[in-house]
């Protein structure tokens, strides 16, 4: 978001009259890079009828704290990939954390608050929709939207979690895909709404199961952070996997904790998702001629090219050679 800030290094974010306006039909695109006081900012963002979308990695010179404002009348959807925030106030008056990989959909109605920067490094994906536009597309939805849509039709600032959310694989995957997108035009524009309601689905879903389960197995931070630990291992290790066990030692977590509670916190098992993610892997591989299918079969770990065509037919719907 555009950033001003005082003689003593508190930034604010404000509306910026200049930039193209939110409610506008066409599908803008931008992207800037920022040297402040107080760190080095990158960001792009996209826009079209009360919709925006906000990529932007931030390096900070020091554990700081800034004031900061919003413009009024958007609600948004904060995904912090990396990094530790601490936004104060709120509904209520109190703070609201975002740790690396947490989520919290917010509305404080262009209020003034502080922001409290615990780590040095932060990345976060941010869905703004226009109070007319949120309220549109929440109409017929469930109880937890509709309840925090009438927050924002009285104005009232309020927040959907008392605690910030654990980001869901397939939250991730949309992310990924918004950021990664080659579609142009009016196609790009269809494909980005797509994916505005595909979140707002994922972030209702997250807060029911985060605040229905019984018994959670993910009982603290701590517990969290080493099954990302343990995610994040799998996904650079797709050739060849550790077993479960191998994981758990790795991950500091014993079995039973790293097992159930990677389905809990990710909604897959992990064997799953190693098998998600050597698929995805494959289709970029795919793009490079260079490589046999049978090559790129024995490079993600798959017994054979059979098995390995039978997969990737049943998750993209064509064989790996006419997706090449």
């Amino acid at each position: 978001m555009p950033l001003e800030w005082d003689d003593s290094g508190n930034a604010t974010s404000r509306a910026d009259d200049t930039r193209p306006d939110i409610n506008a039909p066409q599908l803008h695109e931008g992207a800037t890079e920022v040297s402040l006081p107080f760190g080095r900012g990158k960001m792009c963002n996209w826009q079209f009828d009360g919709i925006r979308m906000i990529k932007s990695d931030w390096e900070y010179h020091s554990r700081s704290q800034m004031s900061w404002q919003t413009e009024a009348d958007l609600v948004h959807l904060h995904f912090l990939m990396k990094g530790h925030l601490v936004m104060e106030p709120l509904e209520g008056k109190v703070p609201v954390h975002f740790t690396s990989n947490t989520h919290n959909m917010l509305f404080n109605n262009g209020e003034r608050g502080v922001l409290n920067i615990q780590e040095l490094e932060a990345s976060a994906f941010i869905l703004q929709f226009t109070k007319d536009t949120f309220v549109q597309l929440t109409e017929h939805s469930d109880d937890a939207l509709q309840r925090f849509a009438d927050k924002v039709l009285s104005g009232k600032p309020g927040i959907l979690s008392a605690q910030s959310m654990p980001i869901s694989l397939p939250m991730q995957q949309a992310i990924y895909s918004i950021n990664h997108c080659d579609y142009q035009g009016g196609i790009k524009k269809m494909f980005l709404f797509s994916k505005a309601i595909e979140m707002l689905v994922l972030q209702a879903a997250s807060y029911h199961q985060h605040h229905h389960r019984k018994n959670p197995v993910v009982r603290t931070p701590y517990d969290r952070d080493r099954l990302y630990f343990a995610r994040e291992h799998l996904a650079q290790n797709l050739e060849n996997p550790p077993t479960l066990s191998a994981l758990a030692k790795l991950a500091g977590l014993n079995e039973y904790k790293l097992k159930h509670g990677f389905k809990e916190l990710f909604n897959t098992t992990a064997f799953s998702f190693v098998a998600e993610q050597r698929l995805e892997l494959a289709r970029t591989y795919l793009l490079d001629q260079h490589k046999t299918v049978g090559e790129i079969a024995d490079m993600l770990g798959y017994s054979s090219i059979q098995h390995f065509s039978t997969a990737f037919k049943k998750k993209f719907g064509c064989s790996p050679n006419k997706a090449r």
